[in-house]
């Protein structure tokens, strides 16, 4: 099975006040990261095993690179829109050892690089399109120029998201793009304003995040201490609801909890890891996963830069993952995705007919899948199930 390869992209300008992603704002390490990179892809395509305090010698190739290579590359971060031409270059260079060169490369059925709008400009476009990228995920959020600079704390206007989305199609990316609901002062007017621009755009795939204050964060933080007070859950539901019917009513269908698409326009990537296909991932506080384990690198990008310079990788967990274990992640992934998962992972039937009953649940008689009121409940329904 092939595998999908992430390269996370540590780098932006600011933070946003409500993102927990690893970043940083130190553009002059650009250099280091980039070399970096080359290593750990020089490690991981000779073959990687280890432990989690850090060492990671050599040894037999994982199940990652023995199952057919990669056939998805997703850049991510952080905002790797930010990354020059050359630095751009310089990356899909520091990659051939687990992509190939160019012009020997096995095709990618998708390369997708994360932008911010403002920097979408004409000339970086054609460069990403050029490197072989075919798909471009704009971080919109919202089309209010209210709300863009307000609560969510973006430095980018409404008109640079509608010149992002002319770029982007001129150039001849596919396109996906961020909203974001659930903020201070959103009434249901304004969410279906933002939902009808995102649908009559040229996007193929949107994903609508649910604002949330994760701690540690300067939202986590105002919301904790009352000075800020998000809507309440029935709202929240309603906006959930309304992103689902709206965006289907105009072809795009809901395929997982937060994402729609019209057909043949899924992002085929994050698919894998809905899916628990494995995936490789190259960056501080990058995660893998290749069926048997997961590991991630430590959300350190000087500590990741040092460890790779003495040959290792710094890895901050490394998990085996048991059969349970698999079963479990599965169902509770299974319960995000309209696909659903095979019935025979959950054992015995009486949880899932009463649940059926409720209209969280469609039993097909191999599969279950979540209804619209399922999705929106997948979280409490995996503890019931799993």
């Amino acid at each position: 099975m092939p595998s999908g390869l992430y390269v996370h992209v540590p780098f932006c300008s600011r933070k946003c006040p409500y993102c927990d992603f690893y970043s940083v704002s130190e553009l002059h390490l650009v250099p280091a990261w980039l070399e970096g990179i080359g290593r750990e892809a020089a490690l991981a395509a000779r073959g990687l095993d280890g432990e989690a305090s850090g060492a990671m010698a050599i040894g037999e190739p994982t199940p990652i690179l023995a199952g057919g290579g990669f056939d998805t590359l997703y850049l991510g971060g952080g905002s790797p829109s930010l990354l020059s031409g050359e630095d751009l270059r310089a990356l899909l260079g520091a990659l051939v050892p687990l992509l190939g060169p160019p012009s020997l490369r096995s095709p990618l059925k998708e390369a997708t690089i994360e932008a911010n709008p403002e920097d979408a400009a004409s000339e970086k476009a054609r460069i990403w399109k050029d490197l072989g990228l075919t798909r471009v995920s704009l971080g919109i959020q919202s089309f209010e120029a209210k709300f863009l600079g307000g609560i969510l704390g973006r430095t980018h206007s409404p008109a640079d998201n509608f010149r992002a989305l002319e770029i982007a199609s001129s150039s001849g990316l596919d396109i996906s793009l961020d909203l974001i609901y659930g903020h201070p002062g959103q009434r249901a007017r304004d969410w279906a304003e933002d939902l009808d621009k995102a649908a009559s755009s040229s996007a193929g795939h949107v994903s609508a995040y649910m604002l949330t204050a994760s701690p540690g964060t300067p939202l986590g933080k105002a919301v904790a201490e009352g000075s800020v007070k998000l809507p309440d859950e029935n709202l929240m539901g309603e906006l959930f609801e309304a992103a689902g019917e709206a965006l289907g009513l105009k072809g795009l269908r809901r395929y997982e909890v937060s994402n729609y698409a019209r057909p043949g326009s899924e992002c085929l990537h994050n698919l894998k890891y809905w899916r628990r296909e494995p995936y490789l991932g190259l960056g501080p506080a990058a995660h893998s996963f290749d069926g048997i384990r997961r590991f991630a690198n430590v959300s350190s990008l000087r500590r990741w830069i040092s460890a790779l310079a003495r040959g290792e990788r710094a890895l901050a967990l490394d998990e085996a993952i048991t059969q349970e274990m698999a079963r479990m992640e599965s169902v509770m992934l299974g319960l995000r995705m309209a696909e659903g998962f095979a019935k025979s992972l959950v054992k015995g039937s009486e949880r899932l007919e009463g649940l059926a009953r409720e209209g969280f649940l469609i039993d097909s008689g191999e599969r279950i899948s979540p209804t619209s009121k399922g999705l929106l409940a997948a979280d409490a329904l995996a503890r019931i199930l799993a």
